[in-house]
C-alpha cells in the first residue's frame, strides 16, 4: 500500500505549477524536463499572442514568419539561462522582441511576468503597425 498512498505529494496541476514557478524565481533547480516542458509552453503561448496581436490590429501576417530566433537551439535546454531569446517577425522591415529565458519558462501563470511579455508584445505590434510590416 505505501506505493499506492505513500508521501509522494500529488497536487493539481496548477499547484504544481505555481511551485515550480516559485522555485524558479527563487533561483532554486528544477528537472530538465520540467525546464524544457515550461519553456516550450511560453514559447508557443507568447508566440501566439503575438500573432494574435497582430492580426487583431489589422497587420496581415503569414504564421510562418513569426519564429524564433535559433528557437530549436534553445529550447530543448535543460536549465535556466541568462540570455535573451528573440522572437522574430520576418517582414520588411523586421521586428522583434526580446523575452528573458525565465519569461518564457513562467509565461503565462505569473502574473508578474504575463504584464512583462504583455508590454513587449504591444510595443513590437506597435513597431509593425508604424512601418507597415506585413
Amino acid at each position: 500500500m505505501a506505493a499506492l498512498g505513500g508521501t509522494e505529494k500529488r497536487g493539481d496541476p496548477v499547484t504544481s505549477r505555481q511551485e515550480e514557478i516559485h522555485a524558479l524565481r527563487a533561483g532554486k533547480p528544477l528537472p530538465a524536463d520540467s525546464i524544457i516542458q515550461m519553456r516550450s509552453t511560453g514559447m508557443h503561448a507568447i508566440r501566439f499572442e503575438f500573432i494574435y496581436h497582430l492580426l487583431r490590429s489589422g497587420v496581415k501576417v503569414d504564421t510562418l514568419s513569426v519564429y524564433w530566433e535559433r528557437g530549436n537551439e534553445f529550447m530543448l535546454k535543460g536549465e535556466v539561462a541568462s540570455e535573451s531569446r528573440r522572437l522574430v517577425l520576418r517582414s520588411k522591415p523586421r521586428v522583434t522582441g526580446e523575452f528573458a529565458d525565465l519569461w518564457l519558462l513562467c509565461y503565462p501563470d505569473d502574473n508578474e511576468i504575463k504584464d512583462l511579455v504583455d508590454r513587449e508584445v504591444d510595443r513590437m505590434v506597435d513597431r509593425a503597425l508604424r512601418k507597415g510590416a506585413g
